[in-house]
């Protein structure tokens, strides 16, 4: 008797849903699947983007970086999402794009010589000068104006 009445309801469902698709479909002209997201169109390639003054380069990624332990022992790691401002050109950003291994050498390595302690007394902007000018010191076309942080997380152990 209870599958009976399962199966019933069940069919009862089915047919509600058809019908109720096959007036929106024919009286009101909807199509099935449209309107139903909006496509967002991105440039596939990231280079084609504004050159000259106040242009960035993002595509360093999400680091995860182990620090240096503490006196104390502890073990940190550090969350950051570096994005470099400059003023270039399309040659220089594809110098960037060409040297993004390096670039990213250079962060991870800066940051791992340092303990949570000795970052916190260095200071952001003593960090971003430093970060500055060793990123620059391996550019050839043009020089980074600027490094600033999307995510900037500290975990302690």
């Amino acid at each position: 008797m209870l599958n009976k009445v399962l199966g019933l309801i069940a069919f009862l469902i089915i047919v509600f849903v058809v019908a109720g698709s096959a007036v929106a479909i024919f009286r009101k002209g909807a199509t099935p699947g449209e309107g139903l997201e909006t496509l967002r169109v991105e440039e596939k390639n990231p280079s084609k983007g504004k050159f000259g003054k106040e242009a960035e380069y993002n595509l360093l990624g999400k680091l995860w970086i182990p620090l240096k332990k503490s006196s104390e022992g502890k073990k940190a790691t550090l969350i950051v999402s570096p994005w470099l401002e400059y003023n270039g050109d399309r040659e220089f950003y594809e110098e960037m794009d060409s040297k993004n291994a390096q670039i990213l050498d250079v962060v991870t390595s800066y940051f791992s010589a340092f303990s949570y302690k000795e970052m916190q007394e260095k200071g952001e902007n003593a960090i971003k000068s430093e970060l500055i000018s060793k990123i620059n010191a391996i550019l050839v076309l043009g020089n980074i104006n600027q490094i600033w942080f999307n995510d900037y997380q500290i975990l302690e152990e």
